[in-house]
């Protein structure tokens, strides 16, 4: 029963043999494409997929893999024939560096040789061969023909592009390939700078955001080709599966302002619908982070060229209303831009087969797009700069007629101002003369305003003022401020037994006796009312100013006035009070506080001084 079995699974191998197109390494082998292959959904495992049978697999021939935005894991076969004499260590490239996951498997004679893992699931350093590109080496037996099994998983699309290189030739092609990527990126690279830095001296956001918008695509180039995951984040490569939808996204917002800063459209319902899409679609990209890879890819791929064409079809509108070459720029690189999401769209969705060389066509639009860009901000520059030209020549031409203008007149303003100034001289004159008598007039009325008629004291118009100042200086320096109120006892009794003129000159003697006894410049006395005075002591404690208001008491109490032969004694009633100033907002309250101590001194037997607080 063995022997029937053998047979048949050895006639299954050799029509399965027959039934694939195999790869064949010949003595000139440099490298190969595997377009003809099959694969399969069904296969549990490597084994599983090695031992089923070929006819229940898919045949794709003639084309690279693409099975659009397949989210299973597919199963790829082929045979590769070794005619050699000796075994040969090829190394079999998958083309697209954006695959989260492939494993090989290389059978021969039901045994596997070789189990390789890549992908950007894998760090750099956990790969078999550290290459930001996805490489499996191969051991081929002499004369022999081997299977390979390639298990591949993807979330953003399963395209999956096969070629065999003989190392050597890989090698030179890898190096020739990657400085070619090299300078091209590094050029976008520096045209990102220069646009920048040009912003910087010009002070024009165009060339900041056509400089951001270069700088993004030569990093999505840099993404595409491999590279983001093995020198921007090597311990994370996977980011890439996200890096590219939300570098794409941040560009096409990037246009937005672009936009408004070459064409300066007009407000219109057009504009403000696209500023209402665009905030949304900025808001989507906040939050985008928190979405899985294939949620991600999805909306970029759907929204992005939603909001592109729309930037088309306004920047179309303003080129109509305004043509100009900085809006027929802008509106190339966003069609451009437009093209490479529309590929993006066919190859990530299998929609057409394209050939390997595809990339190619995004170099270029890119590159389209970021000189379009440059162009277009340059050139609005430059006519920005010939609008001043022309605008400070206007001026110039301008300033020339009204400055022959000016010369005429000046020429008759001339003679006329002689003829002023001489009437202006006699006129001035005049007025200084006029001007010192109403000087002089003036400090006469300001002393009367300041001065009591009847006692030749200051008054309380003087005195508030006086007051006010002195609060705040006690307040700068912290030092204190005493006032004594004084009041002539029984005053109406002298006005009605001797009559207002005797009334008058006791008032002027008491206003005498209180000057005799402030002997310091700063110290004042005013009439603060009919027969009541106040003394102003700056700098002067409560005891000091206490002892002069009872040196002041005593003299009036021993002075007798004699007026046409009648001699009149009286006595006076003083309240002290005396404070470091803190709050200078309420002078009265100040006043107030010696008025009480006066008035206690009056309802308690006149002819004494009373400081504040009262005594209880």
């Amino acid at each position: 029963m063995a022997s029937p079995k053998a047979l048949l699974s050895l006639f299954m191998l050799l029509c399965s043999f027959c039934s694939v197109a195999s790869p064949v390494i010949t003595q000139n082998f440099k490298s190969v494409k595997i377009d003809t292959l099959h694969y399969s959904f069904s296969p549990t495992s490597a084994k599983n997929a090695y031992q089923s049978n070929i006819n229940d697999w898919q045949k794709i021939a003639d084309k690279p893999l693409n099975l659009g935005f397949e989210q299973r894991p597919v199963w790829l076969l082929f045979r590769v024939k070794n005619t050699l004499k000796n075994s040969v260590t090829p190394l079999l490239s998958l083309d697209n560096p954006l695959l989260n996951e492939a494993q090989v498997f290389h059978f021969y004679n039901s045994r596997l040789l070789s189990h390789t893992q890549t992908g950007d699931k894998f760090k750099l350093s956990e790969r078999t061969i550290k290459s930001e590109s996805l490489l499996a080496k191969l051991t081929l037996p002499p004369n022999s023909i081997s299977t390979v099994i390639i298990r591949v998983n993807n979330t953003a699309g399963l395209r999956i592009p096969l070629t065999l290189w003989e190392q050597n030739a890989y090698l030179a092609h890898k190096s020739k390939l990657n400085l070619i990527y090299g300078l091209l990126i590094g050029f976008l690279f520096s045209l990102a700078m220069s646009c920048i830095v040009l912003c910087g001296f010009s002070r024009k956001l165009y060339f900041a955001y056509a400089g951001l918008i270069t700088l993004i695509l030569g990093l999505l180039l840099a993404y595409l080709c491999g590279f983001g995951g093995r020198y921007f984040h090597p311990s994370t490569p996977s980011i890439q599966q996200v890096m590219i939808p939300a570098l794409l996204m941040l560009t096409t917002l990037l246009f937005l302002p672009l936009q408004k800063q070459l064409c300066q459209p007009k407000v219109s319902k057009l504009f403000k619908w696209q500023s209402f899409i665009t905030n949304t679609y900025a808001i989507t990209l906040l939050f985008i982070w928190a979405l899985p890879s294939t949620l991600i890819t999805l909306i970029c791929l759907v929204f992005t060229p939603i909001v592109i064409l729309y930037f088309v079809v306004s920047t179309y509108i303003c080129m109509r209303s305004t043509p100009s070459k900085p809006i027929q720029a802008l509106l190339i690189a966003l069609v451009l831009f437009l093209c490479v999401i529309a590929y993006f769209n066919v190859a990530v969705f299998g929609l057409y087969p394209l050939s390997r060389y595809s990339l190619a066509f995004v170099f270029i639009c890119f590159f389209g797009s970021t000189f379009c860009l440059c162009y277009g901000a340059m050139k609005r520059f430059i006519l920005e700069r010939d609008e001043q030209v022309i605008t400070q020549q206007t001026l110039i031409a301008e300033n020339a007629a009204q400055d022959t203008l000016l010369k005429e007149r000046l020429a008759l303003q001339e003679q006329t101002q002689k003829d002023l100034e001489s009437l202006v001289d006699e006129r001035t004159f005049e007025l200084q003369v006029t001007l010192r008598e109403l000087e002089d007039k003036n400090r006469e009325l300001e002393q009367l305003n300041m001065e009591d008629s009847l006692t030749g004291v200051k008054n309380r118009r003087f005195f508030d003022k006086k007051l006010i100042m002195e609060l705040r200086r006690s307040r700068r320096e912290q030092t204190p401020l005493s006032v004594i109120m004084l009041d002539i006892d029984c005053f109406k009794s002298v006005n009605d037994n001797y009559g207002h003129l005797t009334g008058d000159q006791v008032i002027r003697a008491v206003a005498d006796i209180i000057k005799q006894h402030l002997k310091r410049p700063l110290d004042e006395v005013a009439r603060y009312g009919g027969e009541e005075f106040v003394v102003l002591l700056p700098n002067t404690p409560l005891e000091g100013a206490f002892e002069i208001a009872q040196k002041i008491r005593q003299a009036i109490e021993n002075n007798t006035v004699t007026v046409a032969g009648t001699a009149v004694k009286v006595t006076i009633s003083a309240g002290v009070n005396s404070a470091i100033i803190d709050d200078i907002s309420n002078p009265e309250l100040f006043t107030d506080d010696a008025d009480k101590a006066l008035y206690y001194a009056k309802q308690n037997g006149r002819n004494q001084v009373i400081s504040f607080p009262i005594p209880q």
